[in-house]
């Protein structure tokens, strides 16, 4: 395999992000935190059944392998990704609905195991002032099938931030900066192996992103293996659809990867 490296955890990823996308399409606007809750479970199905696929089908030297072939890089740049109107729709929004997902992956001594540190959603209504937010990670480790409630926690806890006083722009702009992405969405580079493999339209950032050390904070290990910072855009291509990142390091005869994954969308009111 030529090219950028692609790990089998952004495979996993992008199909998680691809059914989601269909729940949200089918799911009824009728009553919005229901649709949350729809959502967040049909994502926790989706990634129950990968990890499994991953674990049983995916050879071991395939998963932490890194490319030694480094093609020409694709620097296919989204000129303006995000217009005014976009901002406007996001600044003029009822309500945005915040995913943050956060896993590790350990592998080692012919296990593979991986565990969700955080996996939150939130629907925060700009109109009065109110959010509905929700840890699953718990609900998600200890499922047998069924999933249940997630937790609820303040939206300060799940993002060490408040969303007073910022409309749907500002709060995803804030949102993005907080988790550790950039927001200087022109100096990537478009992910050609990726889309072949997927078609997705991923942009991996060439320049330091502060959510690796996040992820990094208070671990221990003896080398990294292999970063990525990213984000895919929308079907119209107007804006980042989401942002991930991912990082692998070596721990004695482990192999770790530490992930996470953020999206904000909004509901603006308006008629189709």
């Amino acid at each position: 395999m030529s090219g950028m490296f692609i790990s089998w955890s952004d495979i996993i990823l992008v199909e998680m992000i691809m059914q989601t996308r269909q729940w949200k399409k089918s799911l009824s606007f009728v009553s919005r935190y229901r649709r949350k809750e729809k959502i967040a479970v049909a994502l926790i199905i989706r990634v129950i059944f990968l990890d499994k696929y991953t674990e049983e089908k995916v050879p071991k030297e395939v998963i932490t392998a890194a490319s030694e072939e480094v093609a020409e890089e694709n620097t296919k740049e989204p000129e303006d990704i995000i217009s005014e109107d976009v901002k406007e729709d996001y600044a003029g929004a009822e309500n945005a609905v915040v995913e943050l997902v956060e896993r590790t992956t350990i592998e080692g001594n012919g296990e593979f195991e991986t565990v969700y540190d955080r996996y939150i959603v939130s629907d925060v209504n700009f109109t009065e002032k109110t959010d509905v937010t929700k840890d699953y990670h718990e609900a998600l480790a200890n499922s047998e099938g069924e999933i249940g409630d997630g937790i609820e926690i303040s939206f300060r806890e799940a993002f060490d931030m408040s969303y007073t006083g910022l409309d749907g722009w500002k709060l995803y702009e804030k949102l993005i900066k907080q988790c550790g992405f950039s927001t200087d969405f022109n100096d990537v580079t478009f992910d050609e192996e990726s889309h072949d493999l997927t078609g997705q339209n991923l942009y991996v950032y060439n320049g330091k992103n502060d959510v690796i050390d996040k992820l990094l904070w208070g671990e221990t290990y003896d080398e990294i293996l292999d970063s990525k910072v990213c984000y895919q855009l929308t079907e119209n291509e107007k804006m980042p659809e989401y942002f991930s990142a991912t990082v692998s390091y070596k721990y004695h005869e482990q192999v770790i990867t530490k992930s996470r994954y953020l999206s904000v969308s909004i509901v603006s009111g308006k008629e189709d």
